[in-house]
């Protein structure tokens, strides 16, 4: 993992103004947590971070590097949503595989790195099944799998 420093970041939709002036410095290895109600920008905050969503103004920077403008794939970051969004008719080794796939990483490092994940999270077991099959529990384990691979 690397820091992540954001330096007034804002976002507006229009005339409205949804994250206003973030100022943020996460060091390497640190966990935090974004704790608010509902609609107050936790996750636009972490869209923003993630590339899905375009800084209004204001600097991001992961590894030192600024990021604010590069897409999301460029960025090393990766998110885990609330629906968990595995695809119905593939595998958990193929959810979880995906991403690696559509950056062209050859076969062996995709099994390596899928099956490294699934003994971490304890899914090996699993990896055979599709998404229907799984308990709830499971599939958001499946879902930070894609994550982390």
């Amino acid at each position: 993992m690397a820091s992540i420093t954001l330096d007034k970041v804002t976002k507006s939709f229009g005339d409205v103004h949804v994250i206003k002036g973030v100022d943020l410095d996460i060091q390497n290895r640190e966990f935090i947590v974004f704790v608010g109600p509902s609609g107050c920008g936790k996750s636009t905050l972490l869209r923003l971070v993630a590339g899905l969503e375009d800084i209004t103004s204001g600097q991001l920077k992961i590894g030192g590097k600024d990021v604010t403008d590069k897409a999301p794939a460029e960025r090393g970051i990766a998110m885990v949503f609330q629906s968990y969004a595995l695809y119905p008719h593939m595998t958990v080794y193929e959810n979880m595989a995906f991403g690696l796939r559509l950056a062209k990483e050859g076969g062996p490092t995709i099994d390596e790195r899928v099956k490294e994940a699934a003994r971490i999270l304890q899914l090996d077991p699993l990896l055979q099944r599709k998404p229907k099959e799984l308990s709830g529990g499971q599939r958001q384990r499946v879902a930070i799998g894609r994550a982390i691979v």
